[in-house]
């Protein structure tokens, strides 16, 4: 990811400290995406009121446009279908934070129903707008935009 390990590791701390002033319970795994478990380890996973869980996948970029495969959040699917089957309800998402001078622009993403599409995602800073596309290969398109907060 073009953006700095620190900076990604600080967000996903702060997320953690967000989570919990809350009210909920979070945790983040230390070292996630290494690829060095045999077992998944998600970036954030958070636990809400009425056992609803969810793992998020975090991501920090400078670009404008960037794009992301599957594998960008295989840990957290995986992890999401064991806590499904464990009795859990389980949403799957990517934060991605954009690394703009002022302050920086930040967007959830729901994963669910998209997990083997590639994510596209372009960041207008004129109109600070957020549009991405889901793409399947060689099949249908989604899109929809969002405005960051």
């Amino acid at each position: 990811m073009a953006g700095s390990r620190r900076s990604g590791v600080e967000h996903e701390r702060a997320l953690v400290r967000e989570a919990w002033e809350k009210g909920f319970f979070a945790i983040r795994a230390a070292g996630s995406g290494s690829g060095t478990s045999a077992y998944p380890k998600p970036d954030l996973i958070i636990f809400r009121p009425g056992g609803v869980v969810d793992v998020v996948q975090v991501k920090t970029t400078r670009k404008n446009r960037v794009r992301f495969t599957p594998r960008a959040w295989a840990d957290e699917v995986r992890a999401a279908r064991r806590l499904r089957a464990l009795g859990f309800q389980v949403r799957v998402w990517l934060n991605l934070k954009i690394l703009k001078p002022g302050r920086p622009r930040e967007a959830m993403l729901r994963i669910d129903g998209h997990e083997e599409e590639a994510l596209v995602v372009d960041y207008d800073a004129k109109r600070d707008l957020l549009r991405y596309k889901w793409r399947e290969p060689q099949t249908k398109r989604h899109r929809g935009e969002s405005r960051l907060a």
